[in-house]
Order: C-alpha cells, then structure tokens, then sequence
C-alpha cells in the first residue's frame, strides 16, 4: 500500500445511508438530499475540491428517528467529529453542518 493525497482540501463529511433507510416515510431518500444540499452549499461558499461528501453504510452510531453524520478535517491529529441531522428539515440540517465546516 501507498499513502496518496487527500482528494479534499477542508474535510470530508461522511452521511449514514442507511439511517434515512431506517427513518423511513417522508424521508426515505434524506440521506441523498442532504448529501446533495452540503455538496451545493460548500461549493457555492468554499469552490469545488474543498468539501467532499460520500454517503456511507452503516457507521454503528444510530441517532433515534435521526441521520449520523461524520466529519474528518484534513488537519493532522484532528479527531472525527460525530453529528446527526433532522430528516425533516434538510435545508436546516445543511445549515448547521456547513456553520461547523467553517470553523473546521
């Protein structure tokens, strides 16, 4: 194996698929939304490379009736940072995770 750059100069933002699966009803596809939504709003604020966003399977961190989230910085020695969202409000969610980027 070889070490290889990051691909992202900020952070990545890792978003449970499985838990908007779990959630279900009005958000069966959250997960994608705000996969989708950080993406345009750190794009729109940082240019394109900065932020990257991948959903994932499972991440053992099961908020109740919510979506787990995890944030690594590219700083060196940085701890992952867990998070949730609200299902429900997306747009609020993708707020208050691009108000923690900044300050990553």
């Amino acid at each position: 194996m070889q070490m290889m750059p990051a691909p992202v100069a900020r952070a990545m933002v890792f978003i449970c698929e499985k838990c908007s699966k779990r959630v279900g009803g009005y958000a069966k596809h959250a997960s994608h939304e705000l996969a989708s939504t950080v993406k345009r709003m750190a794009k729109r604020e940082w240019g394109k490379g900065e932020i990257r966003v991948a959903l994932t399977s499972c991440m053992d961190a099961c908020p109740e009736q919510r979506i787990a989230i995890c944030i690594q910085t590219v700083m060196p020695g940085s701890a992952c940072k867990f998070l949730d969202a609200n299902p429900g409000d997306i747009e609020g969610s993708g707020e208050s995770l691009l108000r923690i980027l900044r300050r990553a």
